[in-house]
């Protein structure tokens, strides 16, 4: 195996200081916004519901389970290689200070501002505690207020609250890889279960008006699994190097189109083979829904193996990944997915799909980019930035190691 180079990682992307970094990670961000971006700009175009092509469009959503699984890999990760590799410990209360820096001064930059304008419902009212305190997935009258996608960050923010509580567990529990890779699979699966008995009792649309469990860390641990169980057969790994590699990992180093292909070809059956209604509050079976949540893990999945296993190794996905502006866009992506849908509302209100001769959806989508990106990058620089140097002591950048295996 060879020895992982020195970089020096932005402090938004940095991991705890002894502990690797994953570098092609931060183009998937930038896969995981853009499909975000899409799949809005393609319903309030229309395109989701009036295009043969809006069954592809509606299901980009797939960038949440994208963001969910890197999240699992990346936040569990230095808990595991503390775990088997004796790697540096991090205290809970700066874990804390990390997770609370990375989420919360971005978050309420632009949830104040976009409060002030254009406007969102009911942030300035007696519920505000709601919105600032990311509790709106909670409620059925508050995921579609406020920064209404943020309900995603309300799930993120329960993961990082349980995760430490889990990795106590674990610790106890789980004698080896394969025995926590089991536990992670039980987890998931009473998840999946919990599903289907919350569609079962007539709660089945995507975005519901009588539940929102689908959207909790109770209804998405699949997803959040994933990469936890990722995390720990990296660590796994790096830990004992001279150990046969699975052989699913040594394909994925030499092949890593076929994920890829994989992940497109479950796209399409996700899009194409359920019978799903295009409209995000239709209704679902319990087939379908299961389903969905299935296919677009399976996705989240595959895409994310060449990036964590065989970095080095080449490959046309990987060179996607290495590319520069890709990876920029990957550093500001918090910024965008922030930013992007209550102003892309407002653009659309104002007709900007109109503007162009090619499409409301193409139009809509490229001027909410030129617009949000910059935004992006402004609150990237001016905000996260600066406060995410706070977490560590030195107050700067620190270098950390690209990943091994």
């Amino acid at each position: 195996m060879e020895s992982p180079a020195v970089t020096e990682a932005p402090p938004v992307v940095a991991p705890p200081p002894g502990h690797p970094r994953f570098p092609l990670l931060d183009s998937m961000r930038a896969i995981a916004v853009l499909c975000v971006v899409l799949t809005h700009t393609g319903f309030l175009s229309g395109l989701n519901e009036g295009s043969w092509f809006g069954d592809f469009t509606a299901r980009l959503n797939v960038g949440v389970t994208i963001f969910f699984v890197i999240s699992g890999f990346l936040i569990y990760r230095p808990f595991v290689n503390t775990r088997l590799n004796g790697a540096p410990w991090t205290p809970l209360a700066t874990y804390a200070k990390r997770r609370a820096l990375r989420i919360v001064p971005a978050y309420w930059l632009a949830l104040t501002v976009l409060a002030l304008a254009p406007g969102l419902p009911d942030v300035f009212t007696g519920r505000w505690w709601v919105y600032y305190g990311l509790l709106q997935a909670y409620d059925p009258s508050w995921f579609d207020k406020g920064i209404v996608n943020a309900w995603s960050l309300s799930t993120e923010v329960a993961f990082y609250a349980l995760l430490p509580l889990y990795a106590w567990f674990a610790a106890r529990v789980a004698r080896g890889v394969r025995t926590e890779l089991a536990l992670l699979a039980l987890l998931a699966g009473a998840s999946m279960v919990a599903r289907a008995f919350d569609v079962a009792a007539g709660r089945h649309a995507v975005f519901g008006t009588a539940s929102t469990f689908q959207i909790t860390i109770g209804g998405t641990f699949l997803w959040f699994a994933l990469g936890m169980g990722l995390a720990v057969v990296s660590a796994w790994m790096q830990g004992d190097p001279a150990a046969r590699r699975p052989g699913i990992v040594s394909f994925v180093e030499r092949r890593p189109w076929v994920p890829w292909l994989l992940a497109v070809s479950f796209f399409v059956v996700a899009a194409k083979g359920l019978g799903v209604e295009r409209d995000r509050f239709a209704t679902q079976s319990i087939a379908q829904n299961a389903g969905e949540h299935l296919l677009y893990a399976a996705v989240a999945f595959c895409l994310l193996l060449p990036a964590v296993f065989g970095e080095n190794g080449g490959g046309w996905p990987r060179r996607v990944l290495a590319n520069r502006w890709l990876a920029s866009l990957g550093l500001i992506s918090y910024g965008v997915f922030l930013w992007h849908n209550r102003l892309a509302g407002m653009l659309s209100d104002d007709g900007v799909g109109d503007w162009l001769p090619i499409g409301p959806f193409l139009t809509l989508t490229l001027v909410v980019l030129a617009v949000t990106v910059p935004i992006a990058a402004a609150s990237y620089v001016l905000v996260e930035r600066p406060l995410l140097r706070l977490k560590y002591r030195q107050g700067s950048t620190q270098a950390t190691r690209t990943a091994g295996p």
